[in-house]
């Protein structure tokens, strides 16, 4: 069999004498790639960049010797990871559902399938393929773009997605200032109610026992019985002196024998509580041991709750700083905006590429054409034989 080597002028003759069909072939595939650029719907794209800032991250000592870098790098990881964390949210069916919801876009989608859970899981395949998340591990910085044929839904549905983002770490995710603010808070609570029940039972029992300052009353009412003790001592010895030298019915001796009856009555009405002309203020000096130690105890409670309050509310406020502090937050550098250039059709690379093809295949096609006709000989020989 002779050997033919290639001869580039051979092609440049060949396709010079199909120039037409080459010409024709292109043009007809360019303005198609023209009008199905034009015709395509336009897809507008927005996008949004972020870092998660104040992320819970576990804190090493690093000013021991030696421990330095160890804990800078921890650090860079536990920092990476609430990067990877809100990665994952982005991407998660939950998220995704709702922003399906929210926009309504199994209809944008055109799903009219009658299994609700047949249009959510279409419409969730076809929405993974609009909305593209990424992450640089190397700076830690978030991307999310969405591309739809509305610039504004494009915007919107990425304003919605760092809003749940926000709401999410705001919401979901627990951290060790709002785990110490949770805890607290309860103690706070209950700290705060056992002071309002102790304040009401002082109340009540000042209201009922008419002890408005017990200590001061106690005070008060322990002179006024020593000093009517001591009047009514002076009468009877009074009486008696009186005894010794006058006569029983002596008018001086009956005198003083009712003096001591009235002091003795108003002694026994200060030692009892039956007395009708007692002020209502005034407590009865028989029940002082009892309100005395009723008084001491609820003061005792009082006070120690009072101490725990004012020992647990700073702590209180002090977590809920530290969970402000710790909340994982949406940093954005690139805010979305309304996209001024559409993302696709492009059109001119489309013409371009539309072109190229078509000339390609248009080459193939001379080139195995001018083959076939250099070899009729050889096919009759393989009809033959068939």
């Amino acid at each position: 069999m002779e050997k033919r080597e290639f001869d580039i002028f051979e092609l440049i003759k060949i396709l010079l004498r199909h120039r037409w069909f080459i010409i024709i072939f292109v043009g007809i595939v360019s303005v198609a790639a023209v009008i199905y650029s034009l015709v395509t719907p336009k897809i507008w794209k927005s996008e949004a960049t972020f870092y998660i800032v104040g992320d819970d991250n576990a804190s090493l000592p690093i000013n021991l010797p030696g421990l330095g870098s160890l804990a800078s790098t921890i650090m860079k990881q536990d920092k990476l990871q609430g990067s990877i964390s809100a990665v994952s949210a982005l991407r998660s069916r939950r998220f995704s559902e709702d922003v399906i919801r929210k926009f309504d876009l199994i209809r944008y989608f055109k799903i009219s399938d009658r299994d609700s859970l047949l249009r959510m899981d279409v419409a969730l395949k076809k929405l993974k393929k609009a909305v593209k998340v990424s992450l640089s591990e190397k700076a830690g910085l978030i991307s999310i773009s969405v591309e739809t044929k509305d610039k504004k839904l494009s915007m919107d549905m990425i304003n919605y997605y760092l809003a749940k983002l926000e709401e999410y770490n705001r919401d979901q995710k627990l951290t060790k200032g709002k785990r110490e603010r949770i805890f607290l808070e309860e103690r706070v609570k209950e700290t705060r109610a056992v002071l309002d029940s102790l304040i009401a039972a002082d109340k009540e029992f000042r209201s009922s026992s008419n002890a408005i300052d017990i200590e001061e009353q106690a005070a008060v009412l322990i002179k006024s019985y020593a000093e009517l003790v001591a009047t009514k001592m002076a009468a009877d010895i009074e009486l008696e002196m009186a005894r010794e030298s006058l006569s029983e019915s002596s008018p001086v001796v009956q005198e003083l024998k009712v003096k001591r009856d009235a002091l003795n009555a108003q002694i026994r009405e200060m030692e009892s509580s039956k007395g009708s002309v007692k002020p209502r203020y005034l407590i009865d000096i028989s029940s002082l041991p009892d309100l005395g130690s009723r008084y001491a105890q609820i003061k005792m409670e009082l006070l120690i709750q009072t101490k725990v309050f004012e020992f647990l509310y700073p702590q209180y406020e002090a977590a809920r700083l530290e969970e402000l502090k710790d909340m994982p937050t949406v940093d954005i550098l690139d805010s979305p905006r309304e996209a001024g250039l559409r993302s696709r059709p492009k059109r001119a690379m489309i013409c371009v590429i539309a072109a190229f093809m078509a000339f390609v295949v248009a080459v193939i096609v001379v080139l195995f054409k001018s083959i076939l006709e250099r070899n009729k000989d050889r096919l009759l020989e393989l009809r033959q034989v068939s």
